[in-house]
């Protein structure tokens, strides 16, 4: 660099140092002279952007307002220049998740629990990773592998709800329900954890099982400790409807909507219930009450729609269909290309 502004100068005193009888001629060379200095100074301004501090300035800034596919962009040419990090493989390692790219995400998860092993958050985000790529693959085995990861957050944080949470949810992927019950009961020990919650997941374990009577057992405990726990009352529900129990499944929707009653969902499943049993008038005006909520849920305007297809109103079915799929029901988007061909 030092020897092009040499080669420059040399070339502004020569141009200035000869006699140049047009006045025009002689500006337009100054012009020119002004062009190659602007140059110059966009290459040396471009130089410096490049530093390793402006690139990690960029890149925690994208990372700060969410921006996560710049943010990478920046982290990757951070690390490139030989920067190894754990603070900046973790948050490079976030912005990949953010963005779908688990793999990536992994690798540097690993390198940060390598550098940082006794920080339980290095072993979180790689279970995290694993946890998200297993979902993709449904591989058992990834799964497992992010599990073991996560005990091993655990061990040095027991006092951590996020690792227990996704513990349970890699277990639970697998059909390893009683393994994931161990550790919601492990998290029950701590005081520092909503028990409802625990309890709840206890309960929602033993609905994938199939064993509805022991999850209404544990959604009951939920609600003891914590009788304002809405979410608990529509899983009992949902438990009573499975056993064909509808009377119960309705009460107790209901005693959700009396503890809060903007929340949609006990007017969805009501309307579900009415029209599986073919009250089509009643499940439409449960979809009503919902659509009054959240005139966007897509389950809401299907039900209505197909209530009212039942009810001999085309026009007004239609329309609520449309809706459903124009929010992202499939089951409205083919009911209306059924339709369409008959």
């Amino acid at each position: 660099m030092r020897n092009l502004e040499k080669q420059y100068s040399r070339y502004v005193k020569k141009i200035l140092s000869r006699k140049i009888p047009d006045k025009n001629l002689k500006y337009s060379f100054i012009i020119t002279l002004c062009f190659i200095a602007a140059g110059i100074c966009v290459y040396f301004i471009r130089h410096l952007n490049y530093s390793r501090e402006y690139l990690l300035q960029k890149a925690n800034e994208y990372y700060s307002n969410e921006e996560h596919f710049h943010a990478a962009r920046y982290f990757a040419k951070v690390i490139k220049l030989n920067v190894s990090e754990p603070d900046v493989y973790k948050r490079y390692g976030i912005s990949l998740l953010k963005l779908g790219n688990y793999s990536l995400a992994e690798k540097y998860f690993r390198l940060v629990s390598s550098i940082d092993s006794y920080n339980e958050d290095s072993y979180y985000f790689l279970g995290d990773a694993l946890y998200r790529k297993a979902l993709e693959t449904n591989d058992k085995d990834t799964f497992l592998q992010a599990a073991e990861y996560i005990e091993k957050g655990i061990d040095l944080n027991p006092d951590s709800e996020k690792l227990y949470l996704l513990a349970g949810l890699c277990f639970r992927s697998v059909g390893l329900y009683e393994k994931a019950r161990d550790f919601y009961n492990k998290a029950l020990m701590s005081n520092k954890f909503n028990k409802s919650g625990f309890y709840n997941l206890i309960g929602n374990t033993f609905d994938e099982e199939g064993n509805y009577k022991e999850a209404i057992l544990y959604y009951e405990k939920a609600i003891l400790h914590d009788n304002s726990f809405v979410v608990a009352f529509c899983n009992i529900g949902d438990m009573f409807a499975k056993m064909d129990n509808y009377e119960s499944a309705v009460q107790n929707y209901q005693k959700a909507l009396e503890l809060d009653g903007n929340f949609i969902a006990p007017y969805i499943k009501i309307a579900n219930l009415y029209y599986d049993k073919n009250n089509f008038t009643e499940s439409a005006k449960e979809a009503l009450k919902a659509l009054k909520i959240n005139p966007e849920d897509n389950n809401a305007n299907y039900i209505l729609g197909m209530s009212y297809k039942q009810l001999g109103k085309e026009k007004e079915s239609l329309e609520y269909l449309k809706k459903a799929a124009f929010y992202g029901n499939d089951k409205a988007v083919k009911e209306i290309k059924r339709q369409n061909v008959l």
